[in-house]
Parts: structure tokens; sequence; C-alpha cells
């Protein structure tokens, strides 16, 4: 599918506004409070983005809907489904000719979307593929809510998100909470912030607003390895926000809050995997009162690191439960597409 972006570019992304102030903006425009109403429910109650199947809605505000905003923000889509059916991988190509990729899955009570915030990464993690494609830009609010959006309108039925896709979230600050605004409002998707959970790999001046700026969301926190010395070989973030700095922060964080904290740990074969290794992330976790998710590496030919072997992920939860720490293992879901943890990017290479 392919939509030409010539004349609309320059119009502002009818998915780019808060619910209330597109109503206001709507109002402006002439539209009367119920009508105002009727648009929103056709965008986030039944999503609808094509004007023409707005049936309640009159010719003469449909022209003028088309006149003002732009309603389509990507010029092509495509999936690609597991071969368990689990995971669904959707690639967008934006109008810049930039690509995002985003991910359905299937859990036994609910669907998940694994969310992108920006079109590749700048945070260069040497365990993770988004990584290896460097960093493209930011998305606009608009791009994050279109990829929940999409995934509604093929009838997946989101409603959880994890904004652990491409990027980093908190170096996109504004852009990602004003969709997280849009997301949780009550004429929006109306999906509770206690169903999102926002990724980091540690960025300090990111975890300080959302402290000053009172924003409570679940959060989850890569290590790498919680040795210092260690980690920064892994994730060169460390240099500039060091994880002992980061955890006083996280620490502070979540006593305002009370919020999950996950420690998400990457397994890699001969470089967190120790005795030691392992013992370093259980004071990390103890101190901060979090779980540990244990993420086996996802292996692609672009990472130069191998996975532990199933028995040994075992044995490294079983050392983490025996410390005391609450643990889990995030099994595969994707990886014969190209969409399971730290391999999104694929569309780029």
């Amino acid at each position: 599918m392919f939509i030409d972006m010539t004349e609309t570019t320059a119009l502002p992304s009818i998915l780019s506004y808060r619910p209330d102030e597109l109503k206001t903006k709507l109002i402006e425009l002439g539209f009367k409070p119920f009508a105002s109403d009727q648009i929103l429910d056709w965008i986030y109650k039944k999503f609808v983005l094509d004007v023409d199947k707005m049936s309640n809605v009159s010719k003469a505000h449909r022209d003028l809907l088309k006149k003002e905003f732009k309603w389509n923000w990507y010029s092509s889509v495509q999936t690609f489904p597991s071969s368990d059916k689990l995971a669904i991988k959707y690639v967008f190509r934006l109008d810049d000719h930039n690509s995002i990729e985003s991910v359905v899955l299937k859990e036994k009570k609910y669907v998940t979307l694994c969310v992108s915030s920006q079109a590749g990464c700048p945070v260069d993690c040497k365990f993770c593929l988004t990584g290896v494609v460097g960093f493209k830009r930011n998305l606009d609010a608009s791009e994050i809510v279109g990829q929940i959006l999409a995934a509604n309108q093929d009838g997946h039925g989101i409603s959880h998100l994890v904004f652990m896709g491409m990027g980093e979230p908190l170096l996109n600050y504004e852009n990602v909470f004003k969709a997280i605004d849009i997301l949780n409002h009550e004429k929006g998707f109306m999906i509770s912030k206690r169903k999102m959970t926002l990724s980091t790999s540690g960025y300090l001046h990111g975890i300080k607003r959302l402290i000053e700026d009172n924003r409570p969301i679940n959060l989850a926190f890569s290590v790498g390895n919680a040795n210092p010395l260690k980690r920064v070989n892994l994730m060169p973030i460390e240099k500039r926000n060091p994880i002992m700095e980061v955890a006083k922060l996280l620490k502070q964080y979540q006593d305002s809050h009370n919020r999950k904290l996950t420690l998400e740990y990457t397994l890699l074969e001969g470089q967190n995997d120790s005795p030691q290794d392992i013992k370093e992330l259980c004071a990390l976790a103890t101190y901060l009162d979090a779980k540990v998710n244990l993420i086996n590496l996802n292996p692609h030919p672009k990472i130069p690191f191998k996975p532990v072997s199933s028995q040994h992920l075992l044995t490294v939860k079983h050392w983490i439960h025996k410390a005391g720490v609450p643990v889990t293992i995030r099994f595969r879901k994707g990886q014969d597409i190209s969409a399971a943890c730290g391999q999104l990017g694929e569309s780029y290479l």
C-alpha cells in the first residue's frame, strides 16, 4: 500500500492533539461540541482515519477535516506474523523514508504492543540491533499514537503497552509523554498508565524530569551489567550516566510513586553471566526493591555476542531466586521474524 503524502505533509496530524486540545480546535473551526465528540469517537473508539467513512459527519465538515488535518501518518506498512502467531511485527515507512517497527505480543488474557519512540537509537547498546542501526530521528506524538491505532485497526485490541521498541524513550521525553497523555485520556484509548511500562537504559536527565514532573509510570531499567567497569563496555551510556547515580535517582522515583520497577538483564555468554555478575545484579535489585527479568540474548549476525545455554539460564534464575530477589524469564516471541527483544531494526539492514 502506498499513499501520496505530498499535499498533506505540511498539515498538522490529527493524532498529534490531546483529545481535549483537538475538541477545542474543532470547536474553533465551527464544529459543535457534540460533533467534536463524534470525531474523537471515530478515531479513538472505532479506529477510523478515513474521513469519508465517518457516516454521521456532514459532508461540509468532512471536507473541512480533510483541509485542516493530515490523516495519514505513514506511506506504507508491512506486517510479519511469527510462525506461532503469538507475535506480529509491523514495519511502518514514514514520510521521510525512515522506518519504525512495533510488535504485537499476544498473551493468554491480553494483548501488548511493543512501541517505538525513535527511528533508530543513539544509545548504542552492544547487544541490541537497533543500536547497530544508529539514530535517525525522534518520533512525534502522532507517530507513536499511530502505532497503537494501526494495531487496533487490525483487530488486535491492544490493552497493554511497553515502550521497549526502537529508541530510548527518555531521550524523546516530550513526544513520548504527550502520546501517553493521548493514550490514557478518557476520550482517547483509555489505556491505564498501570498497563504501560517505559524502558530506559538509564538516562539521568530523563529520570530527573519524571520526578520533577510527577509522572508516575512503570519503569524497566536495562542493566547490561551491574558493575560499572563492565557495563561501560556493553552500554556506552554508562560514561555520562553512571549506574550508581541512576540507581539513586530510581530509588528516589520509586519511593515517590511506588510503581513497579523491573531490571531487564540480557544474558550474554561470558560477559555478564558469572556468579559474581549475578551477585552484583541481586545487590542492585535488593537496593531498588525491584524484580529481575532475565532475557537470553536473541542472536543476530550483527550482534557480537552469544546467548547462554538453556541450562545456564535456569541456573542463573536459581541464583537470583536463592538471593531472595523476584525473578522471571522473558521467553522469546517473534525471533523468527526478527521481532524479539533487541532485534528491531532489520528493516534498515
